[in-house]
């Protein structure tokens, strides 16, 4: 209830300030596991992606800003699960498989951080890890709009329009199976070219694997 008292505070705020619109949301699976993916260049990313999809998201975030300002109590009403960055972190992975396998959807954004020019970055293999273990279908999601409302190093949001879109559900080959890294990371790449397609700024060197600069020390 908490979850759904939050989202409805912020819906009339992103809807009049930023403008926010969305669009395919029939495309997120009514019920049942899923993953919904997104590209991260902004702290309004998870409000704008929260707030788009029609199902209650637990979001993977880094346990640096699950510890950040006195906010842990917040995160761990909202459903959220701290992730270590510094390494694999085998407990968040089981506790997102869990949530899967309860039929819950879990909210990633797969670059890990922030991108600092708000451009698509590199995707990490955790999400493909997920689908691969849990054979749930990856929505992926573009965020269109809020780097420019809110870029790395603003403290206050700007009235600028933003979108979110979601693309078709993304199925992982051989469910179930034991991936090896070269198909996790296939998978993750494919999952980045998903959200470029749905309009994701893309990033500066064409025909490159995605691999934007990032803020030093920064995560999501």
């Amino acid at each position: 209830m908490f979850y759904w008292l939050i989202k409805g505070l912020a819906w009339p705020i992103v809807r009049l300030y930023l403008r926010f619109r969305r669009s395919d949301k029939e495309r997120v699976p009514r019920k049942g596991p899923c993953i919904v993916v997104a590209n991260h260049s902004s702290y309004l990313d998870a409000i704008c992606l929260g707030s788009a999809c029609p199902r209650k998201l637990h979001f993977l975030i880094s346990i640096d800003i699950y510890r950040m300002l006195g906010l842990r109590w917040l995160y761990f009403l909202m459903g959220t699960i701290p992730l270590r960055t510094d390494g694999a972190d085998t407990r968040a992975m089981k506790t997102a498989l869990d949530v899967l396998r309860r039929g819950g959807a879990i909210g990633v954004f797969p670059e890990g951080q922030r991108m600092r020019d708000g451009r698509l970055g590199e995707g990490k293999i955790g999400v493909a890890f997920l689908a691969a273990r849990s054979g749930a279908p990856v929505v992926p999601a573009a965020i269109i709009g809020a780097y420019d409302a809110m870029p790395v190093g603003a403290l206050v949001p700007r009235p600028r329009p933003v979108r979110v879109a979601f693309g078709d559900p993304l199925e992982y080959p051989e469910k179930g199976r034991v991936a090896g890294r070269e198909d996790l990371l296939a998978f993750a790449n494919h999952v980045m070219q998903a959200i470029a397609d749905l309009g994701a700024p893309a990033p500066r060197s064409a025909g490159k694997d995605p691999g934007a600069p990032r803020e030093k020390g920064e995560r999501s």
